[in-house]
């Protein structure tokens, strides 16, 4: 039976993500995956969206060759939540800009995260590693409304990482 494993992409971007954006305020919620409008009133949610595989990047392989023909290129995407409730609607808009801007900064500058992404490797089966490349942010989606008398700002931020599979 299969388990748990933080080490394998994309869990192990997201838990170190999650743990740089503790950072911002002791005070707020990380949660690993997407948030609920029922959490903490100033909460941050990290979690997997998206794996897509470069095709352009498959490796030549033989006819008797055991290597599978799989990209050695490909992007997951990860959503950044950053939400805000508030009963006050000018205050509530004026919390969620900072905890956005703020939750970018993070992927941005956070000096621990870029040293940890420049080490992260994950081993897969048959002696094949996986290791991040670069990352970055493509957009960021913007959401305020009332739901059950509560006053919600959300934002979604699509956060990218490429890694690289090789053979060991």
């Amino acid at each position: 039976m299969l388990e748990a494993d933080e080490t394998v992409f994309p869990n192990n971007v997201v838990k170190w993500v999650a743990s740089a954006m503790e950072t911002i305020d002791p005070d707020i919620q990380v949660f690993t995956r997407a948030l609920r409008n029922s959490d903490p009133r100033q909460s941050i949610g990290v979690f997997p969206q998206v794996w897509a595989p470069d095709m352009t990047s498959l490796e030549m392989q033989g006819f008797d060759s055991p290597a599978p023909q799989m990209p050695t290129i490909q992007t997951y995407t990860l959503g950044v939540q950053a939400f805000v409730k508030d009963s006050e609607e000018v205050r509530g808009m004026a919390i969620h800009s900072v905890l956005a801007a703020r939750t970018r900064m993070v992927l941005y500058t956070n000096p621990q995260l870029k040293v940890i992404f420049s080490q992260l490797t994950a081993t897969l089966e048959g002696g094949w590693i996986e290791s991040l490349r670069k990352w970055g942010v493509n957009t960021s989606r913007y959401f305020s409304g009332e739901i059950g008398g509560q006053l919600l700002y959300l934002s979604t931020l699509e956060f990218w990482i490429e890694t690289e599979t090789r053979q060991s």
